[in-house]
């Protein structure tokens, strides 16, 4: 009985060993193509938001290891616009972001959804432009989700997606935070 046990533990330990050297060489081969698709998702993302011809800086923390915003430059080295990414809880899982916000530090140009797991048919509608279009313009202030209300109105009254209330308060949770983390790095007391 307890070399049997012993015999069937071993094959536990032997299988346990052998699957987990498997799935740690397949994401060491998978790890660098995942994050050469997340950076040119967030490339593509940010040409969307301030435009094709712009070219992007990185701007670090003093220590130089976290990125904590993107500077946007034309042609001609003018800021046209800064990104940042930013990430919360949605309904059913974490959304992440990625406001762009005017040179003048005063409106935003829009935002990008880099995830999102949603609901399909309802909170996954984050992702539309319908929704997203809201924000294109929206004065860097604290912005406020409503039930009902008109889409075309640029203003900080966010309309809702009808069914999912709780992912368009998610998504504005999220940017709101993003404006006051960006008010607190320039020193921007508008952006608050």
């Amino acid at each position: 009985m307890l070399i049997n046990l012993l015999k069937q533990s071993w094959l536990v330990m032997a299988a346990a060993l052998v699957f987990g050297l498997l799935v740690a060489g397949i994401y060491g081969q998978l790890d660098p193509i995942i994050k050469k698709n997340e950076r040119e998702k967030l490339e593509r993302e940010m040409r969307n938001l301030l435009g094709a011809e712009t070219t992007f800086e990185e701007v670090k923390d003093t220590e130089g290891e976290t990125v904590l915003y993107y500077m946007g430059k034309d042609e001609q080295g003018e800021v046209v616009g800064y990104a940042i990414k930013a990430e919360g809880s949605g309904f059913a899982d974490k959304i992440g972001l990625l406001i762009a916000i005017d040179g003048r530090l005063e409106n935003l140009l829009g935002i990008g959804v880099l995830k999102s797991n949603e609901t399909p048919g309802f909170g996954d509608k984050i992702k539309e432009s319908e929704f997203r279009d809201q924000f294109k313009g929206c004065p860097a202030v604290k912005l406020k989700v409503e039930k009902t209300g008109d889409r075309s109105v640029v203003d900080e009254q966010i309309i809702a997606i009808t069914g999912a209330t709780v992912s368009s308060e998610a998504v504005t949770k999220i940017i709101n935070e993003a404006i006051r983390r960006m008010g607190e790095l320039w020193g921007n007391e508008k952006i608050d």
